[in-house]
């Protein structure tokens, strides 16, 4: 029976060992996967950090419940200091891998800049509204695509590290039932190296119910960093070439950085 005791005193004691690394290993490969988008080496990479950094922590957060147990409650004020710590790490890795997950800052907005692009568009083609879809109000850069096919809204802007664009995509509600096959968004970036389509979209509420909302874009513009360049908003007609009741909006779009560091 002593033996039996001892075996299990010395199995419970080999757990309580482990278990930091146990449970870091385990946070590490969750965390590392789900920030890194299980990107290859980078992950590979990201996980044997963030296990070094969990099991940091785990022993730490082990060695104070150790002391409390033992009534040494000085060592209570560590405890500020590993929770800080871990946040800092997790906030830092978001930062770095994924800043969309970030509270984000405005950096440039289109509409509060549109005489930049007003002066090179027909005035017909372009105004500034307000829609409400379903019950949600935004701001709009309303454009038509132009007779010739298309309307390009042209807006230099140096791009800052980390730096995306965002909008929201729709067709006024007024023009939902009404003739016509829907109108086509992209959005291009043009530097020194030439011409850049990052992002295109077609969108036709007058077919498909699925376009009956707002449309939530998000454009990395990471790769063009430091950069002077054009940024281009292109709104043109669907498939067909019908421009018919192509009220098209651009809600609130603008650029976006996290807001720290």
């Amino acid at each position: 029976m002593l033996g039996k005791r001892a075996y299990d005193s010395g199995g419970s004691a080999w757990l309580m060992r482990k278990l930091p690394v146990l449970l870091a290993t385990a946070m590490a490969s969750g965390w590392a996967a789900w920030v890194a988008e299980s990107r290859g080496r980078l992950l590979l990479l990201f996980t044997l950090l963030s296990a070094l950094v969990f099991t940091l922590w785990w022993y730490g957060l082990a060695h104070v419940w150790r002391a409390v147990r033992s009534r040494r409650y000085l060592h209570l004020l560590s405890l500020p200091g590993l929770i800080a710590g871990l946040g800092l790490y997790l906030w830092f890795s978001l930062w770095l891998m994924r800043p969309v997950l970030l509270p984000q800052r405005t950096t440039y907005d289109f509409i509060a800049n549109l005489e930049v692009t007003a002066r090179l568009v027909d005035p017909a083609l372009l105004k500034v509204e307000r829609w409400d879809i379903l019950g949600r109000e935004l701001d709009v850069l309303f454009v038509h695509p132009a007779p010739s096919g298309s309307t390009a809204l042209v807006y230099p802007v140096k791009l800052a590290p980390r730096t995306a664009l965002r909008a929201e995509l729709a067709l006024a509600p007024e023009a939902w039932a009404a003739e016509g096959d829907g109108v086509t968004f992209s959005v291009y970036v043009e530097d020194e190296a030439g011409m850049h389509l990052l992002y295109s979209r077609y969108v036709d509420p007058k077919h498909h119910q699925a376009d009956r909302y707002w449309l939530p874009i998000r454009v990395d513009l990471s790769p063009f960093s430091g950069k002077l360049v054009r940024l281009i908003l292109v709104t043109g007609p669907g498939p067909a070439g019908d421009s018919r009741y192509d009220w098209a909006g651009w809600g609130e779009p603008r650029l976006e950085q996290p807001i720290w560091p």
